[in-house]
């Protein structure tokens, strides 16, 4: 991990965990368990890495995200802001409910980068681990419509819970508008990945281990390695 990734990862835990202490102190219940799951998150790959530090070719796409630096300091950018949003660190102001009508533009935004980057590397390396060959429309097309599907499944679901959680309320305008920042940050992050080749490369191969561990497709067995040079 690059010296200034692990500096953001460090600093979006001290400010999740600045949360946490803040949703204690407010003694709101719901705003407690997002900012536990949120630090929790934030520890998740680094588990990840240690418990399977060798993943096998048949799993390694659907976990390759976790062994991601990039995309690991991504997810961090937007849980601390998400978390942040949720509860400001000991003003106790809820911006998304009470103080600001759009600070969930830049949590969907955020939220759409960083789900299609991962959905996308999953499909990536399904294509190059599998041998599949798609081609670059075609794996960025896929992880797209896994995108918006996700994404109009979350707006179903806070209907669905909109009976036990009242303040999960929002107009259709308002629904619209979060798909919207959802694509807005699937193209940011086209242009990350496309353009600067980050958190990874569409053309290039995974760039060896992440943090000393992992299988990665400069590990994958001799016939793969032939199927990409071939293919």
């Amino acid at each position: 991990m690059k010296t200034w990734e692990r500096g953001i990862l460090l600093g979006a835990r001290v400010v999740v965990f600045l949360g946490l202490v803040s949703a204690v102190m407010s003694g709101k219940a719901d705003q407690v368990a997002a900012a536990l799951s949120g630090l929790v998150s934030l520890f998740v790959p680094d588990l990840v890495r240690a418990v399977y530090p060798n993943p096998g070719r048949k799993f390694w796409p659907w976990v390759s995200p976790f062994y991601n630096d990039g995309v690991y300091t991504l997810f961090a950018v937007f849980m601390a802001a998400h978390i942040t949003f949720l509860n400001v660190p000991f003003l106790h102001l809820d911006l998304y409910n009470r103080i600001w009508g759009y600070a969930d533009v830049p949590s969907h935004l955020l939220g759409g980068l960083v789900t299609w980057v991962t959905f996308n590397e999953v499909v990536l390396e399904s294509s190059r681990t599998y041998g599949l060959n798609w081609s670059t429309g075609k794996i960025v097309g896929i992880s797209f419509l896994a995108l918006i599907l996700v994404g109009v499944l979350w707006e179903f679901f806070e209907v669905a819970m909109q009976p036990a959680m009242p303040w999960l309320y929002e107009s259709l305008k308002n629904k619209v508008q979060d798909l919207a920042m959802e694509t807005l940050g699937f193209v940011i992050g086209l242009i990350l990945v496309g353009r600067f080749e980050y958190p990874y490369s569409l053309a290039k191969p995974f760039p060896g281990k992440s943090g000393g561990r992992g299988w990665s497709p400069t590990h994958r067995p001799q016939e793969v390695e032939e199927q990409l040079r071939t293919g």
